[in-house]
């Protein structure tokens, strides 16, 4: 398996948020103390930036079937169909 594939495995979209916001609470905390307020701005973007970047490249896109029979249309059509089951839960 890649290493992408294992990460969707492991976490949904709202643990990801729900981490992510962590991280950047510890990154500013932190950077806070360490660096300076004016450093720690600057690196909170860039953290928040990546975070968004991360969620819009990782969330799941538009349903290429609108409909249950164009599914079934491709899945007859003899053609190899790659069928992904996503929950919420």
């Amino acid at each position: 398996m890649k290493p992408k594939s294992i990460s969707l495995l492991l976490i949904n979209q709202y643990s990801f948020i729900a981490f992510g916001l962590i991280i950047l609470v510890i990154i500013t905390v932190s950077g806070w103390y360490s660096i300076g307020i004016t450093y720690t701005i600057i690196v909170a973007g860039l953290a928040l930036a990546l975070l968004i970047a991360s969620q819009l490249l990782l969330s799941t896109r538009i349903r290429p079937y609108s409909s249950i029979e164009a599914f079934d249309k491709s899945r007859t059509s003899g053609q190899p169909v790659l069928l992904i089951l996503y929950s919420d839960f």
